[in-house]
C-alpha cells in the first residue's frame, strides 16, 4: 500500500484529477478488506487470491507500511471525500490493535502477538509516524500520548551515538511459519528502517525531542 498511496496522493495534487483520490481510497479500503483481522485489530502479513486466505502472521513492518501510508492518506484526502471518515475509523481500530501490542519498554516485536519474537526497529519507527500524526491532527486522544512518548524512547536506544540504526529486519517476503519470521536476520542501517526512522525523528522534533 506503502508502494501507491503517498504517490498517488501527489499526483492528484499535482493534476487536481479527483480520480486519483478514489484509487487511494479504493485500494486502502480493500487492502483492510482482505488482510485486516476484526478481532486482533491487526493486519496479516498478506492474502492468497487462489484460495481466499490470510497469511498466518501478523509481520511488524507489514502492519507499518499499512499505518504509515493511511497516515497519509488522513493527511492528503480532502475531507469531504465520501470515504474518509471509513478510512479514519480503520487507522483508528487499527491503531488501537498496534497499541495492545507494544512492549513494557516501548519497542514492537517482529511478530507483534508473538513476544518471542525479536524486537524490531523499523516497525517501531512506522508506529511512531502514524501516532504522532494521529496526535497532532486529533485523529487519536491524548491517551496515546504515552504511547508514543515510551517507543520513541525505545527507538533512541537503538540508534548509536554515531548514527548506527540496529535491529532492522531484512527484506521479508511472505512465510508460512513463524520460525520464518522469528529467524529473519536483522542489519544495521537496512534501508529498508532508516527513511522510517527519520520520519519518525522529524515527527518527535515537533513534540521539542
Amino acid at each position: 500500500l506503502f508502494m501507491s498511496v503517498p504517490f498517488l496522493l501527489r499526483m492528484a495534487k499535482l493534476t487536481n484529477d479527483y480520480q486519483y483520490y478514489d484509487d487511494v481510497s479504493t485500494q486502502v479500503i480493500n487492502f483492510y478488506k482482505y488482510l485486516f483481522d476484526e478481532e486482533m485489530n491487526l493486519c496479516k502479513h498478506a492474502w492468497f487470491s487462489s484460495t481466499n486466505e490470510k497469511s498466518l502472521v501478523f509481520w511488524g513492518r507489514a502492519n507499518g507500511w499499512m499505518l504509515w501510508a493511511v497516515s497519509e492518506t488522513l493527511l492528503n484526502l480532502p475531507h469531504n471525500h465520501k470515504d474518509y471518515n471509513r478510512i479514519l475509523e480503520l487507522y483508528q481500530n487499527h491503531i488501537n490493535g498496534i497499541k495492545k501490542y507494544q512492549n513494557a519498554n516501548g519497542m514492537w516485536h517482529q511478530v507483534l502477538n508473538k513476544k518471542e519474537s525479536f524486537e524490531e526497529t523499523s516497525c517501531t519507527a512506522m508506529y511512531i509516524i502514524a501516532i504522532s500524526r494521529g496526535i497532532e491532527n486529533k485523529w487519536l486522544n491524548n491517551e496515546y500520548k504515552a504511547v508514543l512518548e515510551i517507543a520513541w524512547m525505545a527507538l533512541k536506544n537503538n540508534i548509536s551515538d554515531n548514527g548506527i540504526v540496529k535491529d532492522i529486519c531484512r527484506g521479508t517476503s511472505v512465510g508460512f511459519d513463524y520460525d520464518f519470521y522469528f529467524n529473519r536476520k536483522r542489519f544495521d542501517n537496512d534501508p529498508r528502517g532508516l527513511g522510517a526512522v527519520l520520519t519518525a525523528c522529524s515527527e518527535m522534533i515537533k513534540y521539542g525531542y
